[in-house]
């Protein structure tokens, strides 16, 4: 089957135009045209993947640097990256294949990714990286393979993913963290081009679905502050204060260019997320 005819998520509209419906952009595509993750294709009316199965990159990891200190501590895990990204942040830190220059056409079946799993002795496999929810259709496939092998299955994500495909994602995945960039809804939509209730929905259903540990990078202008910080935290613990939450450091990346804040506030930031959360770690 082509990767045409397993594209989902999109509706036809007049004019051979289409609409996407897998993350909060919910781009209308003109014929020839790609949507906002330039992943995603409207070719003759009809939604396609040019990059179904392209893979950016293949490590093995500990599982706490995904990262994940609640699900399997101590192992490894099998770590496959895609190209592109739904969202634009300015200080990407995976810039390189979330916003590429250049693409290496590497294609690896979902068939022959678990046979590389299975053989690295890795008990996990983890989705990660740039943004894999872009590629859903792959990534679920190569989910239910993974679980016929042994494998349990690790998603690593942006969460800017709308309700239906967040269900059906999660219904395949046994532990996610998911970035929590930010407390303000206007820098979500405005400088990330990301949509904070549908990050914050997301996590609602990771936590009915699977494990889920949460991230956030201390990034200047974006997310700096106990108060900031305070606010995610409290969000989380709406839903359950036993959702892990990690305060990582930021490095100056891609466009983003201001200097990291000091030890002593990504501190301050998690003295302020530990009043409501019970698993709160700090990166400096």
């Amino acid at each position: 089957m082509s990767a045409s005819e397993i594209a989902r998520y999109w509706r036809k509209m007049p004019q051979k135009k289409i609409q996407c419906f897998l993350c909060s952009h919910a781009c209308i595509i003109e014929d020839g045209a790609s949507g906002h993750c330039s992943a995603r294709l409207n070719r003759d009316g009809e939604m396609s993947l040019p990059f179904y199965g392209w893979i950016s990159s293949l490590a093995i990891d500990p599982v706490e640097k995904k990262p994940l200190r609640r699900f399997m501590p101590g192992t490894w895990t099998y770590s496959v990256g895609f190209w592109h990204c739904t969202m634009n942040c300015p200080f990407c830190q995976n810039w390189e294949i979330a916003h590429p220059l250049r693409i290496v056409q590497e294609i690896i079946s979902p068939e022959k990714l678990i046979e590389l799993a299975v053989e690295s002795g890795c008990p996990s496999i983890s989705f990660t990286y740039s943004e894999p929810t872009l590629h859903i259709e792959y990534v679920i496939e190569a989910m239910q393979r993974a679980h016929a092998r042994g494998l349990k299955t690790i998603l690593v994500t942006n969460g800017n993913v709308l309700d239906q495909p967040a269900h059906e994602i999660l219904a395949h995945t046994d532990a996610t963290n998911v970035d929590f960039k930010t407390a303000d809804a206007g820098i979500y939509k405005n400088i990330l081009g990301g949509d904070i209730k549908v990050v914050q929905n997301f996590i609602h259903v990771a936590y009915e679905l699977c494990h889920v540990e949460v991230t956030s990078l201390a990034v200047p202008g974006i997310l700096d502050s106990a108060s900031q910080i305070h606010s995610i935290a409290q969000t989380l613990a709406a839903i359950s204060d036993e959702i892990p939450l990690h305060i990582t450091h930021y490095r100056p990346a891609w466009k983003y260019h201001k200097p990291p804040l000091p030890s002593e506030m990504i501190q301050s930031m998690a003295e302020a997320a530990r009043k409501h959360l019970k698993h709160v770690y700090a990166y400096i």
